[in-house]
């Protein structure tokens, strides 16, 4: 949680250092507004109530998959609405008594305010196909899990039902990299985070100490994009 936080705070704190270089003619504006369309193909990690290390879990089943439109303006700022569609499992392991497993599709609908600098403008003041570009956003996030698990009388703790879908907020937030190709297309790279407002992405929320938080998604991606205008 603490890595979680730092993260965040990494993400909050960015773009206050962006503005004082522009506010200060480190950084100039864009040249003009622009729209595009953006497709993007990744995985993701859920870090939810499993007992296994993320690092001991392979995550090349896990997709996402995401379509949506960008639109940036002359002030570096702009916002991105998307749709994403993510697969995600997880599980205890062989040593864990509960023997808990789960494999859960999700899919999220956002809205993300974005503020993008210009390579080249940072380092020798002119236009650059490389850019950066941080992100934050709200959402909704539908959940369908289906989970494997041993019963256990004297464990308090909470599930759905197969095929039972969950819906609650989410708020994306991240950082990404973007190249652009003189024929209006790009290509970039994106880490991101989803903090969910719900414990049940995993369709299993087990009694307190062992669950102490909401579940949260963390995933790279890459992004194609074909510029309208």
């Amino acid at each position: 949680m603490r890595k979680l936080f730092l993260s965040f705070s990494l993400i909050i704190l960015m773009p206050f250092f962006l503005f004082s270089q522009r506010r200060y003619g480190q950084i100039e504006k864009s040249n003009a507004n622009s729209g595009a369309i953006l497709l993007s193909l990744g995985t993701e990690y859920c870090f939810a109530d499993t007992k296994k290390s993320p690092f001991s879990q392979g995550i090349s089943g896990n997709k996402e998959f995401s379509l949506g439109y960008k639109a940036k303006y002359s002030n570096n700022l702009g916002y991105r609405a998307q749709i994403n569609y993510t697969t995600v499992t997880g599980s205890d392991g062989v040593s864990e008594i509960r023997n808990y497993d789960f494999s859960s599709k999700i899919w999220q609908a956002s809205i993300h305010g974005e503020y993008t600098v210009n390579l080249g403008q940072v380092f020798n003041r002119s236009e650059s196909p490389n850019s950066i570009y941080i992100f934050l956003g709200i959402g909704l996030i539908n959940t369908s899990a289906n989970l494997n698990y041993n019963q256990r009388i004297d464990y308090n703790y909470k599930t759905q039902k197969n095929n039972e879908t969950d819906i609650s907020a989410v708020i994306p937030y991240g950082i990404g990299y973007q190249y652009d190709f003189n024929n209006n297309f790009s290509f970039g790279i994106e880490y991101n985070l989803r903090y969910s407002f719900s414990d049940y992405l995993d369709g299993f929320k087990p009694p307190y100490p062992d669950s102490k938080s909401n579940d949260i998604l963390q995933g790279f991606s890459f992004v194609f994009g074909y510029k309208l205008f």
